[in-house]
């Protein structure tokens, strides 16, 4: 390569001697041409190639035309004149040297004289030429680069958006607190224009807790709340501090770009002495949330930081409970408005410091969640008086009348120390207060001593007595067990067999009760002191038909009881082998299909009566011995309800089991005219009356019932109508007035004249008789033996547009999420 450019330079020179032409373009010709054929036919050389030759090409052209018109002036001087002897003839040498010009260059004089539009019709040729040739053999494939950043996604105005997420991603405290934080859709599209009259937020600190006192929120946004006299104009509290927010008008909120928003804090968190001084110590823990209004529930975000590092691990916390254990029982708890959903951002207004004005009544979250769920059990509102507070609306708000739905001393229902999103779910036992404990201990006076066995006290003292370990008897987590409950898990009611010989006669169980906490070891029926000493009950109930009981032939369709202790001795056979066996309740012999035995229970023990859980097993009457039918498809889940009820149990805590329970509460069976036993009803009008104060929204029905438990069925599917009467003769059901299945169920919440007409419009029936067969007919004039048998039969048509699916589907109506 060396030796060919030095060639193509000396053959540029000699031809500049020869022909006076540029010695770089020449040379820088030769070298392309011998680079070409050393290297090949790449493209690139070959473009080069074209690019350099019309460059000498063009070169050439403006050469000619120079020395062309050299040599014509020269030609002019030099006329009428003797030259030296001896000197060229410039002259003739130009015009010689233009000749030569024109013959190398004659493919070109057409160019010349068209113009310079030509030299571009030549470069397009000349690419052309050179993408003739071949490119040789493909490289090997490069690395992959990095990734670009994804393109931004569209944004959703946030008067489209549903479904809306919040998340704060940073916020720091300087001369100013600065917060960051990002708005999605339930698609992760950007959400924008978020109003600034939207907004509110929160800031606070933890302070840690010294001599005794327990660790503590503290907003730096305070206002004092002015009391309102009541109606009578009687004396109130006074003045209270509370806990509050910032309006977003107050601060500074700038939309980055779509979804992405930057908040200024109006109030200097490091110099706050309105109303009140709150002082700021930038290596305390810290959390700033901020609530959305005025389009649709969005969760609280909250930011928990350290704001001397910016720290957001390894902090100082309070998190004693979260906001999914909440739900399980309140589904999406709301307050204030349907906007402030998270138990963390209650915690940033909710201090102890903060009180109503006009009750007097601490806000302090521990002492105001306690008191609400003891609510009619408060010694304070069993003597006598109310726990109220008024509402930002000056509503007066009592929570005397609530009912726990479990044993208030299941503390770990809401702190569950297992859970390692709550490190600090066993302060209440292991950090007592006076404040906490005596929300729900309200008669206790911890300044006067009065009923306090343990006189005055500080929060200081609370652990020497009260000491934080689970196995110290004055410690408050031996304190709240349940003990019948852990003896209960010590005993296990077993069916064993089912022997029937058929319709007429009663059916033979074999079954044993062992020790679950023991292997299994079983008990000496006959000899257990804690089971023959005249208090226990075991009970085994028989009920038919599975289909849907209604226990044809016993007073008011009731399962019947057999005793298995009479006075203390069992009336069972002893088999020998720590089995027993008893002959039960008598089946009718007019009864069909299959039946079902619950065996059930409680046992006097050295910490009181214990409800063991019930069983339940299946036997065929004139169905496959071997194959019984069982009662129809559960639709009610008894892990759901234990979600709210912890372990029900009802009648003396001796049923827990949905397949016990409607062995009576059965659709043969009412409390009396107009108040149907039935499950279906009964249950529904539990939990929709005003006086439970069911603690979410009724309509969410998988909150009890399993996945498509809820819909309504056909009457095809053997489900009986509700009795509303017993009618004349308690033990025949086909004389009870009755109201058709699912108008039974939904009436009870959907209750209005409008409602009942739209459903019997649409075949149901609020008073019908059924038949042996389960047959439904319109009364016409009584029910059982003797009546009209000629009324129309009812034909509920509910499916047809109340199904999964369907134009008015009960889970899209109801706002029921799948899951």
């Amino acid at each position: 390569m060396i030796i060919a450019l030095a060639i193509a330079q000396v053959n540029g020179f000699v031809r500049r001697k020869k022909e006076h032409l540029p010695t770089g373009i020449l040379a820088t010709y030769h070298w392309y041409v011998v680079k070409i054929f050393a290297s090949g036919t790449n493209f690139w050389w070959h473009f080069l190639f074209s690019i350099m030759w019309i460059v000498y090409r063009i070169q050439l052209v403006h050469d000619y035309y120079a020395c062309n018109r050299a040599s014509k002036w020269h030609c002019t001087q030099e006329e009428g004149r003797n030259l030296p002897i001896g000197m060229p003839d410039t002259c003739l040498l130009m015009q010689i040297q233009s000749r030569r010009l024109i013959m190398i260059s004659s493919n070109f004089s057409i160019l010349a004289r068209r113009g310079i539009s030509h030299v571009f019709s030549l470069l397009l040729f000349s690419l052309l030429l050179a993408s003739c040739g071949s490119d040789g053999d493909t490289g090997p494939v490069g690395p992959p680069g990095p990734p670009g950043p994804p393109a931004p996604a569209p944004g959703v105005d946030i008067s489209n958006a549903s479904n809306m997420i919040a998340e704060i991603i940073s916020v720091t405290v300087g001369d100013q607190t600065d917060m960051h934080f990002t708005l999605t859709d339930g698609d992760g599209n950007p959400v924008t224009n978020l109003p600034d009259t939207s907004l509110d937020l929160t800031i606070a600190k933890l302070t840690p807790g010294t001599d005794g006192n327990a660790s503590a929120w503290q907003n730096y946004i305070n206002v004092i709340e002015d009391p309102i006299p009541g109606p009578g104009g009687g004396s109130v509290p006074g003045s209270e501090s509370q806990g509050w927010t910032e309006h977003a008008t107050e601060g500074t909120l700038v939309e980055n770009f779509n979804g992405d928003y930057t908040y200024t804090y109006a109030i200097d968190i490091t110099n706050v002495t309105e109303p009140f001084p709150v002082s700021h110590d930038p290596n305390l823990t810290h959390r700033a949330g901020f609530e959305i209004r005025g389009f649709g529930p969005v969760d609280n975000p909250t930011y928990t930081f350290r704001p001397a590092d910016n720290a957001t691990e390894g902090l100082f916390s309070r998190t004693m409970v979260k906001t999914e254990t909440c739900n399980n029982c309140h589904e999406k708890g709301s307050h204030h408005g349907f906007a402030r959903f998270e138990v963390d951002y209650c915690q940033t207004c909710h201090n102890p410091g903060s009180a109503d004005g006009n009750t007097g009544n601490s806000l302090d979250l521990k002492v105001m969640i306690h008191k609400i769920h003891r609510g009619e059990d408060l010694p304070s509102v069993v003597a006598g008086d109310d726990y109220c507070i008024r509402d930002f609306s000056g509503i007066l708000v009592c929570f005397g009348d609530v009912a726990f739905p479990q044993d208030i001393r299941n503390c770990e229902t809401c702190h569950d120390e297992g859970d390692p999103e709550t490190p600090d779910a066993a302060n209440w036992y292991q950090m007592p207060t006076t404040q906490a404990c005596g929300s729900c201990h309200d008669n206790l006076d911890f300044e006067t001593g009065a009923n306090h066995p343990g006189g005055p006290q500080s929060n200081g003292a609370c652990t020497s007595c009260h000491v934080p370990d689970k196995n110290n008897y004055n410690g408050a987590y031996q304190q709240h067990r349940i003990l019948p409950d852990e003896d209960a898990a010590k005993y296990s009611l077993n069916i064993l067999a089912i022997d029937f010989l058929g319709p007429g006669t009663a059916p033979m169980v074999t079954f044993s009760v062992t020790d679950p906490t023991n292997g299994d070891m079983p008990y000496d029926l006959a000899n257990d002191p804690n089971l023959t000493n005249g208090t226990s009950s075991l009970t085994f109930y028989t009920a038919w038909n599975t289909t849907d009981y209604e226990n044809a032939g016993s007073y008011n369709s009731g399962a019947t009881g057999v005793l298995v202790y009479s006075g203390g001795v069992l009336q069972a056979t002893d088999n020998g082998d720590f089995t027993y066996s008893l002959s039960t309740a008598l089946v009718p012999a007019t009864a069909q299909g299959s039946g079902g035995i619950a065996f059930a229970g409680q046992i006097q023990t050295s910490v009181g009566q214990v409800r063991p859980d019930n069983t339940h097993s299946f036997f065929g009457i004139t169905d496959d011995p071997a194959n019984p039918v069982e009662r129809r498809s559960n639709v009610v889940d008894i892990d759901r309800c234990d979600v709210c009820h912890n372990r029900l149990k009802m009648h003396n805590d001796r049923t827990e089991n949905t397949n016990v329970c409607v062995m009576c509460h059965n659709p043969g069976a009412t409390f009396g005219p107009d108040r149907p036993m039935d499950m279906k009803s009964f249950i529904h009008r539990i939990h929709a009356v005003d006086g439970i104060r069911y603690p979410q929204r009724v309509s969410n029905c998988v909150a009890c019932h399993t996945k498509n438990g809820f819909y309504p069925v056909e009457l095809a599917d053997g489900v009986h109508a509700t009795s509303t009467n017993i009618g004349i003769d308690a033990s025949d059901p086909t004389d009870n007035t009755r109201t058709s299945a699912n108008a039974a169920a939904c009436s009870v919440c959907h209750s209005s004249a409008d409602t009942k007409a739209h459903m019997s419009q649409n075949g149901a029936s609020f008073d019908a008789c059924q038949e042996t067969d389960g047959t439904l007919r319109i009364r016409l004039d009584f029910c059982g033996v003797g009546g009209n048998k000629n009324g129309a039969v009812v034909e509920e048509g509910c499916t047809v547009c109340h199904g999964p699916g369907k134009t008015a589907d009960v889970a899209v109506s109801h706002g029921i999420e799948s899951d």
